[in-house]
C-alpha cells in the first residue's frame, strides 16, 4: 500500500493550503486553553489539534443534512465519526460530492464528564496515558475499528509514533496532493491494529427493565445518536407517548400509569431503528444524565444482528445497508 510519511506540522501545511480557497472548510478539532473540542475553520488553521482524548459528541452529528454546493470540506475526524458519516451518506443525509472524509487513528477517548484537563494531545504522550485501558471509555476499550481505514482517506499511527497518510478513493489521493513529499509503501506493523470480534452481548428483560428503570425521558441520547436522524420522530406525537389530554384518556381508558412513561417502548424501538447502522461511538451514553450502559446495550444487540448479514457499519460507500436490500435466503444460513 502507497502513501506519504507526514512531516512535522504537515497536516497543518496541507490543510492551511487548501484553506487559501474562501469556499473550503476544515472539520476537525481545535485545542482550546482547557480542552479539545470540535471545530469548523475557514481562512486559517489555528490551534488544530489532529488528536482529541476527549470524547463529548460524535461529529457526524453536525454534518446531517448537508447538501451545499461550491462548499468544499475536508473532515479530519476518528474513526467512529468518519463511519457514522458514511452510513447518513448511504442513507442519503449527506451529498458526499463535495466532501472528503479523513479517518484518524483514534488511540482511545475519556469521558467528557471527567476531568479532562491532564488529557494530553500528542501521539507518544496519549498512548503512554492509554496503557492503563482503564482510563479509557468503555465504547473505545471495545471498538470494532479504531484505525484510520476508513472513509477516502486515513491517517495511521506506526509503531514509532510517525504520522502516514493513506488514500482509500479517488478523493484520497485529492486530499494526499495536498501534503509535501513523495508516495512510498507504508510500513505493514502499525500502532493500532483491528480488535477483531466483540463477544455477543446476550441479557434478560429483567436486567434490560433495571438498567432502564432510571431513564427520564429526556431522550438526550435520541438527539446526540448522529444515525438516528428522522426529522418527524415517532415520539415527537401522542401515539407513543402521549400527553396532555391525550394521557388522561389513555388512564381512563387502560387504567394507571408509571410517569414517566414508555421507557422500555422508546428505547426498544430506538435499537431496532439504529441497529444496522449504529457504530458503537458511545455518544447516547456520553448524553444520558443517569448513567444508564447505554453502549453496551446499542453497540451489542447492533454488532450482532450486523453479524448475521455479514455487515459492518460505515465500513465503505458501496456496502449497502442489509434493510435497504433485498436478498432471497440471505439469513438461510445464519446462526445466532
Amino acid at each position: 500500500m502507497q502513501g506519504k510519511k507526514i512531516k512535522n506540522g504537515g497536516i497543518e501545511s496541507a490543510l492551511g493550503h487548501f484553506l487559501k480557497d474562501e469556499q473550503h472548510l476544515v472539520f476537525g478539532f481545535e485545542k482550546g486553553k482547557d480542552n479539545v473540542s470540535h471545530h469548523v475553520f475557514k481562512d486559517s488553521l489555528d490551534h488544530y489539534a489532529p488528536l482529541n482524548p476527549v470524547f463529548s459528541a460524535n461529529g457526524a452529528l453536525y454534518l446531517r443534512r448537508i447538501f451545499a454546493k461550491g462548499a468544499q470540506i475536508v473532515l479530519m475526524l476518528r474513526p467512529c465519526e468518519i463511519r457514522a458519516y458514511v452510513e447518513l451518506v448511504k442513507l442519503t443525509q449527506i451529498e458526499r460530492e463535495d466532501v472528503i472524509a479523513v479517518s484518524v487513528d483514534c488511540l482511545g477517548t475519556i469521558s467528557s464528564k471527567e476531568k479532562t484537563g491532564n488529557a494530553p494531545t500528542d501521539v507518544d504522550p496519549l498512548r503512554e496515558y492509554f496503557k492503563d485501558p482503564e482510563k479509557m471509555r468503555w465504547a473505545c476499550r471495545v471498538c470494532r475499528e479504531r484505525r484510520g481505514v476508513v472513509g477516502d482517506a486515513g491517517i495511521r499511527i506506526d509503531k514509532n509514533g510517525s504520522l502516514w497518510a493513506i488514500p482509500y478513493t479517488g478523493k484520497g489521493e485529492t486530499f494526499l496532493s495536498l501534503l509535501e513529499g513523495d508516495a512510498e509503501a507504508v510500513p505493514e506493523d502499525m500502532f493500532i491494529v483491528s480488535s477483531g470480534k466483540t463477544e455477543k452481548f446476550q441479557v434478560d428483560m429483567e436486567t434490560f427493565s433495571k438498567d432502564f428503570s432510571k431513564c427520564i425521558m429526556c431522550m438526550n441520547c435520541r438527539d446526540m445518536c448522529p444515525v438516528c436522524y428522522c426529522i418527524d420522530c415517532v415520539f415527537k406525537g401522542d401515539e407513543y407517548l402521549p400527553k396532555g389530554d391525550a394521557l388522561l384518556n389513555k388512564i381512563f381508558r387502560t387504567g394507571s400509569v408509571d410517569i414517566p412513561q414508555g421507557k422500555e417502548l422508546f428505547h426498544l424501538i430506538r435499537m431496532f431503528h439504529v441497529s444496522q447502522t449504529c457504530v458503537g461511538c458511545g455518544a447516547c451514553e456520553e448524553a444520558c444524565p443517569q448513567g444508564i450502559p447505554l453502549t453496551q446495550y446499542f453497540k451489542g444487540i447492533s454488532e450482532r444482528l450486523q453479524g448475521m448479514f455479514g455487515y459492518m457499519s460505515g465500513r465503505s460507500f458501496e456496502e449497502p445497508i442489509p434493510y435497504v436490500t433485498f436478498l432471497e435466503e440471505e439469513l438461510k444460513d445464519a446462526e445466532d
